[in-house]
C-alpha cells in the first residue's frame, strides 16, 4: 500500500515536459515518476494516428530527398560533378540513417 508522500519541486518547463511524456507513454504523473527513479522500463510511446500518418509522410519526402543526392552522388562519383563527392555521400548517409530511425519509431 502506498502510503507515503514525496514532494519535489520543479520548474514550470520541467513540469510541463515532465507531464507531456507521461501523456505520451499513457501514464500518470506518479507513476512515470516512481518508474523512472526505480528504474522500472517504461511503456513505449503511444503515437496516434495523425503522428503516424506525418511520420510515413516525412519518410516518403527523405525518400525523395535520398533520391536526388543519390543522383548528384553518381555524378560525382562519375567526374561530372567535381569537388563535392565527399559531402554529398556524407550526407547521403545522413539521410538514409534519418530514414532508419524514423522507420524504427513508425514500426
Amino acid at each position: 500500500m502506498r502510503n507515503r508522500i514525496v514532494r519535489i519541486r520543479v520548474s514550470d518547463a520541467e513540469l510541463a515536459a515532465l507531464k507531456s511524456l507521461a501523456v505520451a507513454r499513457g501514464l500518470s504523473l506518479s507513476d512515470l515518476l516512481r518508474r523512472a527513479a526505480l528504474c522500472i522500463r517504461m511503456p513505449a510511446r503511444r503515437f496516434y494516428q495523425a503522428d503516424a500518418a506525418i511520420l510515413v509522410k516525412t519518410l516518403g519526402e527523405l525518400g525523395r530527398i535520398g533520391g536526388n543526392l543519390n543522383q548528384l552522388t553518381r555524378r560525382a562519383n562519375a567526374g561530372k560533378l567535381a569537388g563535392h563527392d565527399a559531402d554529398l555521400a556524407t550526407t547521403l548517409a545522413g539521410i538514409d540513417a534519418l530514414r532508419t530511425r524514423v522507420r524504427e519509431i513508425i514500426a
